[in-house]
């Protein structure tokens, strides 16, 4: 197993596309959402542990969040399925728009 220094860990997490610094790395180490290991106020994380944090964070507040229960994922996917009609109205009218804009008629 791999060790981790904070700055390390924060590197990994930019690289998966997270956007933090070792401030935000620190504060949740601190909580216990991120698990590291203190020894004279320094952390090591376990690089596993870094992986499963990723994964984790990537269905906070999403309907695949682990742990909630049956009525906040199925709120959750209304809201989602709510923003996607939406998504798809915005998407239409620019296609229509740029059917205009080439002279295509609609048939």
């Amino acid at each position: 197993m791999t060790k981790l220094t904070v700055q390390e860990a924060t590197s990994l997490m930019h690289s998966y596309g997270m956007k933090c610094d070792m401030a935000k790395v620190k504060q949740w180490l601190n909580e216990g959402e991120l698990q590291g290991i203190q020894n004279n106020g320094i952390y090591t994380i376990e690089e596993d542990e870094v992986y499963k944090f990723l994964d984790a964070y990537r269905w906070k507040g999403t309907a695949y969040e682990k742990g909630i229960d049956d009525k906040t994922k199925i709120n959750r996917l209304l809201e989602e399925i709510e923003d996607l009609k939406k998504q798809v109205s915005v998407l239409k009218e620019e296609k229509a728009n740029l059917k205009g804009q080439l002279g295509i008629m609609p048939f």
